[in-house]
């Protein structure tokens, strides 16, 4: 579905499309917010694939200027993956139009009650509790990236066992 939207600067207009960002699109605008080392990239074509749902952000142009993907289990569990703004086009509503679109999507693809989480960097938080989420008392986010030697939890950087 494409809608066309004002963002906040007067006489600039946006399309949001529902899909998933390209290779392309997406290692352009993770370059741009300096997420260009944070994936492997020869495995995006299957990553992306595997996505249940996404939104690109155009501009008048038809650059895209911002994306969102949701990734999990297409039932019940959800989780917000790959926001990114275009550092020039940031504060005109563009990460709330992503969120409000992939919360829609999850909403049709669940057909009832859904859990749709995510992990935030601390600048990103406003963005994402203007959107309705909030964090969990008691409960903290935690993962790891498995290689072929002793993963390494994040949580405080030690070798898992």
């Amino acid at each position: 579905m494409i809608r066309t939207f004002h963002g906040t600067i007067p006489h600039m207009s946006y399309k949001t499309i529902d899909r998933v960002a390209t290779v392309a699109e997406h290692r352009q605008l993770a370059e741009l917010v300096g997420w260009g080392n944070a994936f492997r990239w020869e495995a995006m074509p299957g990553s992306l694939a595997g996505s249940s749902c996404g939104t690109v952000v155009l501009d008048e142009a038809g650059a895209i200027v911002a994306m969102g993907r949701v990734v999990g289990d297409g039932a019940f569990f959800f989780y917000v993956q790959d926001v990114a703004v275009h550092p020039q086009h940031r504060c005109r509503g563009l990460g709330t139009a992503v969120m409000q679109r992939l919360r829609a999507q999850v909403t049709a693809l669940a057909g009832g009650t859904a859990f749709l989480g995510l992990f935030s960097t601390p600048e990103a938080e406003p963005l994402y509790q203007g959107t309705g989420f909030a964090p969990r008392p008691g409960l903290k986010g935690m993962w790891q990236v498995l290689t072929d030697e002793a993963p390494v939890s994040h949580a405080r950087g030690e070798k898992s066992h």
